[in-house]
């Protein structure tokens, strides 16, 4: 954030340091210039107050990894203020309100070795520019926390200023609970959970905390304002210090770094740079497709997925088949080799195509399943495929009405059961039907002449 220090989350201990990131006597910081073009697009994105003019401050505490005895922060005049953010949880949507995202340094990484009885520190992440983002206390429930931080991560990807890969630590959690009682307006004592580090774990780390505090106050024990850590082993957070509030860090400006001023040429530059947003797409295809907001939010979960959807309607496919065979069948695809969504696997063009050829019914369903798999694993072009004849529809060339009597003739127990009310049988017929054709007759003419004979008696 303050120095030209290179940083990679794979290079060996403490081999990415400069004297600014070590905190040595007479470095003196100069900031980094994209990073704060980051935090104006970031602000931008969720709708925030870009300030044109803002500063420094010095957040003072004392520990192993934080060797000048301060973090460069801000405090009065952060960067963004406001903003909201739009999560959709138990179906609904709610916008999380912001009070504000400021930039600062991160500290060094700890890691405490019981086998050798000793902690040790990795300056590498030391001085790496952070963007801090600080809510209003309007999400109840630990399921809602763990949204908005998979929403936060999303967003940063859309608009390309992190991975956010949080195993890798960069983005990590904070969440301060506190408890109150049924219809009351004022809030219990707040304690915090300091760098949960996986969305599972923010969601467990506040239902324990929640418990631990619902705990005390039924006994008569007071809650005490506390800072906490996420213990995975045990499940369970445990208190590293009490009481401590933003007078304990005396706060001052940073006497090294001048306040900054950003012209509104610039903000308008970046804001020209910001793609459609995961939620501002949701919104459209609620509204233009008729999605259902889990429909919506699947497509929305990367910039690739989405983009790739849009492709795809762009060239007249219908959005329900597109939605229908990008989360059905072609995530299943990926999902069999353990593999993340990657667009050039299949081109949105040929995924177009076999459903253009399934709904003129120039090939089956289960055809065009079996052309999309072969597709996937295969380096064939899909033009070469569709010149393999066996993948034609062959409603035809075959006697249907002969398959489907002798299918009905050996499940005559199937087919009084159906006539007796069991109308879901309907699809086990029709599976045995297409097992028989090896999938090549078409669908509807299948249920057409299966309905006539099962209401022959």
């Amino acid at each position: 954030m303050f120095s030209s220090c290179e940083y990679s989350y794979d290079k060996s201990e403490n081999s990415l340091t400069c004297p600014t990131s070590l905190g040595l006597p007479g470095a003196l910081p100069t900031i980094n210039e994209r990073a704060i073009d980051f935090a104006i697009k970031f602000g931008l994105a969720v709708n925030g107050n870009i300030n044109s003019s803002f500063s420094f401050a010095r957040k003072h505490y004392f520990y192993p990894d934080l060797p000048k005895g301060y973090q460069i922060s801000q405090y009065e005049k952060p960067i963004v203020t406001g903003g909201s953010i739009p999560i959709w949880w138990d179906n609904k949507k709610y916008n999380i309100d912001l009070t504000r995202a400021h930039l600062e340094e991160d500290a060094g990484k700890l890691t405490h070795n019981p086998s050798k009885n000793k902690s040790e520190v990795d300056f590498n992440r030391s001085g790496v520019p952070l963007i801090e983002i600080v809510t209003e206390p309007v999400m109840f429930h630990p399921e809602q926390a763990r949204t908005f931080i998979q929403r936060i991560k999303q967003i940063v990807n859309y608009i390309l200023i992190s991975n956010a890969e949080m195993e890798q630590g960069k983005l990590r959690c904070d969440a301060n609970i506190s408890i109150k009682k049924k219809n009351s307006t004022k809030f219990g004592t707040k304690t915090e959970i300091k760098n949960i580090n996986s969305f599972r774990n923010v969601q467990k780390a506040i239902e324990s905390e929640i418990k631990r505090q619902h705990k005390l106050l039924m006994t008569g024990k007071p809650v005490k304002q506390a800072t906490l850590t996420w213990n995975n082993e045990k499940n369970i957070a445990e208190v590293m210090r009490i009481k401590e509030n933003a007078d304990d860090y005396r706060y001052f400006p940073d006497p090294d770094l001048p306040p900054v001023k950003v012209d509104q040429k610039r903000i308008q530059s970046i804001k020209k740079s910001l793609p459609l947003l995961p939620f501002d797409l949701e919104d459209m295809w609620i509204k233009n497709h008729n999605f259902t907001s889990t429909e919506a939010t699947t497509l929305s979960n990367t910039a690739e997925i989405a983009s790739y959807f849009e492709k795809m309607t762009s060239v007249n496919t219908n959005p329900k088949d597109a939605n229908k065979w990008i989360t059905g069948e072609l995530f299943r695809l990926f999902n069999e080799e353990n593999k993340l969504f990657d667009s050039k696997k299949i081109s949105p063009k040929d995924l177009s195509e076999i459903i253009s050829l399934v709904n003129t019914e120039k090939i089956t369903a289960s055809s065009g399943k079996n052309i999309l798999r072969k597709l996937f694993h295969s380096k064939s072009s899909l033009k070469t495929i569709l010149k393999d004849g066996k993948y034609a529809d062959d409603s035809r060339k075959v006697n249907i009405k002969e398959i489907v009597q002798s299918v009905l003739k050996e499940n005559r127990e199937e087919v009084s059961r159906f006539r007796n009310g069991e109308e879901k049988l309907l699809g086990y017929f029709i599976g045995k039907i297409m097992k028989v054709s090896g999938g090549k007759i078409n669908h509807k003419k299948i249920i057409e002449v299966l309905n006539k004979e099962l209401k022959k008696k």
